[in-house]
């Protein structure tokens, strides 16, 4: 019972907090829409078993945490977007990621509860959660805690959706999350600081980082030329440009470099709630 009286006070909150706070229209014209009570009700239940999840962790403070978003189902990929997620000095989880809000040309860097981070994919994808071992964790922390320098000093806002994993003109949330996660596991390896984008593509070079392969068909190139403002291919190689197929940075290719190197020592799904089953919870 205390559980929801709980749930019943956190999800009024979060009400509250989303009426002020409007989710972005897909169409990229940054007209202001509001998800659903019963969205709004599936992201508040999703974030809250993420924390309780994370809770029960015995020393773990700084987790990856992958998401649904854009569909890429059509590539084979189920999730399309990352974040870190970090246990603050006053007990809770906040997410901290890159975000390229109305489809423009740039993005920013966000610290944002876990319910903003779930977002509206909480009612069709479930979370993918990796915990990094110990001394990643300590790397990561000191490195995103705040005044954080070196995230920052990673991130490019000139925003590309499908940026080429070994150039610095442009990049991606996902890509973002891996450069740091990079100058995290030189840092735990005893490896030179790593501050600058170009130190950390060349660490990944070293290390073998595979990144994901998309084909992207002409029509599509064409159309993203002429009509998206966040997504290019001028910074690939020229035999990309030619076959179209595509090195991308995703969740996927970013989990299984973890994998491959050890630096995961467990992962959680935390299943998605649907928006009709959260409307009609007591």
């Amino acid at each position: 019972m205390e559980r929801l009286h709980r749930l019943r006070c956190g999800l009024l909150l979060l009400m509250g907090l989303l009426a002020t706070a409007p989710a972005w229209a897909d169409s990229g014209t940054c007209l202001e829409r509001y998800p659903s009570v019963a969205a709004q009700a599936a992201m508040f239940d999703v974030a809250w078993t993420t924390a309780e999840r994370l809770d029960a962790l015995p020393d773990v403070d700084v987790v990856i945490a992958a998401r649904g978003g854009q569909d890429l189902s059509r590539y084979g990929l189920r999730h399309s977007h990352l974040a870190f997620l970090l246990r603050e000095d006053d007990g809770r989880w906040r997410a901290m990621h890159l975000l390229n809000r109305c489809k423009t040309d740039s993005s920013q860097l966000y610290r944002e509860g876990l319910g903003n981070f779930v977002g509206e994919s909480g009612t069709h994808t479930d979370l993918r959660i990796g915990v990094p071992p110990p001394a990643l964790q300590l790397a990561l922390k000191r490195m995103l805690a705040a005044p954080a320098i070196q995230p920052k000093a990673l991130h490019e806002s000139k925003y590309n959706v499908v940026a080429y994993p070994f150039a610095t003109d442009f990049q991606n949330s996902n890509q973002w999350i891996l450069e740091v996660l990079a100058a995290a596991m030189a840092q735990a390896e005893g490896g030179p600081v790593i501050v600058k984008r170009e130190q950390a593509q060349q660490w990944l070079r070293a290390q073998k980082f595979q990144p994901s392969v998309l084909h992207i068909g002409l029509g599509k190139r064409v159309g993203a030329r002429l009509f998206v403002a966040n997504a290019t291919t001028t910074d690939h190689p020229a035999s990309e440009r030619i076959s179209g197929n595509y090195s991308v940075v995703t969740v996927e290719s970013v989990f299984d470099f973890l994998h491959q190197r050890s630096q995961l020592q467990q992962e959680l799904t935390i299943a998605h709630a649907t928006a009709d089953t959260a409307a009609a919870a007591p």
